[in-house]
C-alpha cells in the first residue's frame, strides 16, 4: 500500500508541475520577421484562439486583414480584403467571436463628409473567407467593434463630424438591428462584459446580457472637453429578439471639471462589478467595487491624473492605451499609459506601486503574462520592455525598429511569444519572452489503481513516513526594482518526478529601492496547483 501511495505521490508531481512550468528570460531572442501590409497607431495584431487553428491576425492602413502562422510570421496563411477600393482605410483592430468562429474588422472609405464605415465578417480559417460587409454607416468607425457572447450581435459606434451613432448589427448578415444617436458628440470605442454578475448601475439588477460601455470622445480638431456623458446598453432580461423597449442608458452626464471624454474602451473586470477608463487631461477613472455604492451610473470613486501632453496637443488630450489589469482580481493590478510618456501600476485603490517614465507614449494595451507575473508595454518609438509586476523591477528593455511601434502588439497563448508590428515598413516581429512547458496529459496506469479494500492493513512497527518536497527556490531578478507592488508568489521550476530537490543557480541582485511589502514571484495558481498535488497524494497513502 505505501508503495502505490508513493507512485501515486510521484504521479501528481509530474502531472501539475509541467502546467506552472513558465521561466520568463532576462532578454528577449528574436524567432523571425515577417512582412505583410503597413499598420499605423488604429490597427493591432491579435492571437486568436479560433477552430481548427490558432492564428495572428492582423488588420492594415490599408483595409487588408493578413493571418500569420504564430510559429513563423514570415508564413502568411491567408489575406482578405485585397479586392477593396483604394482610398479605403482600416481604421480597427481585431474582433472574435468564438461561438461563431468569425473575424470582424472595420474599414472607412473616404474623407471629411463622405466618411462611410463598414464592418467585415469573416470566417477564422486561414483561408480567411468572407461571410458579409455590413451595411454602409455614416461616417467614420470609431474603433474596433464588439460582438454579443453567442455571436448574434455586433455593437459598433462610429461618428459623422460631431454626431456619434450606435448601432447594433445582425451577427449572421451584418444587416442593421437597432441603432441610436447622440447628435451633441462623437463617441468613443465601446468595451464589453459578456455576461455579467448583474448590470452595475441602478435597473441592471438581475440582468446578466451582455454590457456595452461607450462614452462622449472629442472631434477633430476639438479643444478641451466640450459635451461629454457616459452611456450603457443591455438587453433586457427577457429579451426574445425583440427591439421593443431598447434604449441606450445615460450612466452619467458630465460637465464643469467634472466632465471628461475618452478615445479608448474601458476595461471591465471581476464579473462586470469593476470598470478602469484612461480619460481627458491624462486621467484615469475607477469604479474599483470596494462597495456596493461603486455603480457605474456614479462618479467614479478613483481618480488619478498624469502630466499632460505637451503642445501642440491640447491640455485635454485624453490617454491613448486601454488600460490593461492582472487575471488574478482578488490582488488586482492595474495598468495604464498617460497622455505623455509615463506607465504606471496601481493597486485597486489607485496607489502608485511603481512607474516607468519612457521617451514616448504607450499608445495601446499592454501584455500581461498568463501567471500574472510580467507586464511587457511598448512605447511609440519602438522599444519594448518587460517588467516584474510584483515589484516593478525591469527585465529587460529592446529597441525593436527605428520606425516605431504603433499598433497594437500581442502575446501568445501560453505567454512564450511577443508579436510586434512596425509602424510604418510592414514588418512584423516575433521574440521568445519565456520558457513554457506543456503539460502532459494524464494517463491511466492500471498499476496506480486503487487497492482493493478487502485487503487487510499490513502491520509495522515502522512509524509512516512522509515524503516532503524540498523547497524550490524563486530565481532572483538580475536589474534592480523600481518600486515595490503587492505580494505575488514567484513562478514554481517543475519539480522532477524523483522528488529530488530543486535548486536555483545563485544570481547576483544589484540594490534595489522598494516600497513596502515583500516581493516574490510564484503564480497563485501554481502554489495552488502544488498543494494540490501535495494534499491529495498524501491523503491517499492515509
Amino acid at each position: 500500500i505505501f508503495n502505490i501511495s508513493m507512485m501515486k505521490l510521484i504521479v501528481c508531481f509530474a502531472l501539475f508541475a509541467g502546467a506552472i512550468a513558465q521561466k520568463q528570460l532576462t532578454e528577449p531572442v528574436e524567432l523571425a520577421k515577417g512582412f505583410g501590409p503597413k499598420l499605423t497607431s488604429a490597427n493591432e495584431c491579435k492571437i486568436i484562439d479560433a477552430s481548427p487553428v490558432s492564428m495572428l491576425v492582423c488588420t492594415s492602413e490599408e483595409g487588408i486583414l493578413t493571418a500569420y502562422d504564430p510559429a513563423s510570421v514570415t508564413s502568411q496563411l491567408g489575406r482578405f480584403g485585397e479586392q477593396f477600393p483604394s482610398g479605403l482605410l482600416g481604421e480597427t483592430g481585431v474582433a472574435f467571436s468564438e461561438a461563431s468562429n468569425t473575424i470582424m474588422y472595420g474599414t472607412t472609405l473616404g474623407e471629411g463628409d463622405s466618411r462611410q464605415c463598414r464592418i467585415h465578417a469573416v470566417s477564422a480559417t486561414t483561408e480567411l473567407d468572407g461571410k458579409w460587409s455590413s451595411v454602409i454607416l455614416d461616417g467614420g468607425c470609431s474603433g474596433t467593434p464588439v460582438i454579443s457572447s453567442d455571436g448574434a450581435y455586433v455593437f459598433v459606434t462610429h461618428n459623422f463630424n460631431t454626431t456619434g451613432f450606435f448601432t447594433i448589427l445582425n451577427g449572421d448578415d451584418g444587416t442593421i438591428f437597432w441603432e441610436h444617436e447622440d447628435s451633441t458628440q462623437p463617441l468613443s470605442p465601446p468595451g464589453i462584459y459578456h455576461n455579467p454578475i448583474f448590470g452595475n448601475y441602478g435597473g441592471g439588477a438581475g440582468n446578466t446580457n451582455d454590457i456595452v460601455v461607450f462614452a462622449n470622445k472629442p472631434f477633430d480638431g476639438e479643444s478641451g472637453v466640450g459635451n461629454a456623458g457616459m452611456y450603457g446598453f443591455q438587453f433586457p432580461i427577457a429579451f426574445t429578439g425583440s427591439k421593443d423597449g431598447l434604449s441606450v442608458i445615460t450612466l452619467r452626464e458630465l460637465d464643469g471639471d467634472a466632465a471628461w471624454q475618452a478615445i479608448t474602451p474601458p476595461t471591465i473586470t471581476d464579473g462586470g462589478r469593476r470598470m478602469y477608463w484612461g480619460v481627458s487631461r491624462s486621467q484615469i477613472r475607477g469604479w474599483p467595487w470596494l462597495d456596493d455604492r461603486d455603480t457605474f451610473d456614479r462618479s467614479a470613486p478613483e481618480s488619478l491624473g498624469f502630466a499632460r501632453a505637451d503642445r501642440p496637443l491640447p491640455k485635454s488630450q485624453p490617454i491613448y492605451a486601454k488600460v490593461a489589469t492582472t487575471k488574478d482580481v482578488d490582488n488586482e493590478i492595474i495598468f495604464t499609459g498617460s497622455a505623455k510618456n509615463l506607465f504606471t501600476a496601481l493597486d485597486r485603490n489607485f496607489n502608485v506601486l511603481w512607474q516607468v517614465e519612457l521617451d514616448s507614449p504607450v499608445l495601446h494595451e499592454a501584455q500581461v503574462s498568463p501567471d500574472d507575473s510580467v507586464v511587457y508595454f511598448v512605447e511609440e518609438v519602438g522599444i519594448a520592455y518587460a517588467y516584474k509586476i510584483a515589484d516593478g523591477t525591469k527585465l529587460w528593455e529592446k529597441p525593436v525598429d527605428q520606425a516605431g511601434i504603433a499598433a497594437g502588439y500581442t502575446l501568445s497563448l501560453d505567454g512564450s511569444t511577443l508579436y510586434l508590428a512596425a509602424h510604418s515598413s510592414g514588418i512584423l516581429y516575433s521574440y521568445q519572452v519565456a520558457e513554457v512547458e506543456s503539460t502532459p496529459a494524464p494517463v491511466q496506469d492500471p498499476t496506480l489503481a486503487p487497492v482493493s479494500p478487502t485487503l487487510a492493513p499490513v502491520a509495522s512497527n515502522v512509524p509512516p513516513v512522509l515524503v516532503t518536497p524540498a523547497p524550490v527556490a524563486p530565481v532572483a531578478p538580475t536589474t534592480a526594482p523600481i518600486s515595490s507592488a503587492p505580494n505575488s508568489p514567484a513562478p514554481i521550476a517543475p519539480v522532477a518526478p524523483t522528488l529530488a530537490p530543486v535548486t536555483a543557480a545563485p544570481v547576483t541582485l544589484k540594490p534595489a529601492v522598494a516600497l513596502a511589502g515583500p516581493s516574490s514571484g510564484a503564480s497563485v495558481a501554481g502554489v495552488t496547483l502544488f498543494t494540490l498535488a501535495i494534499t491529495v497524494a498524501l491523503f491517499t497513502m492515509l
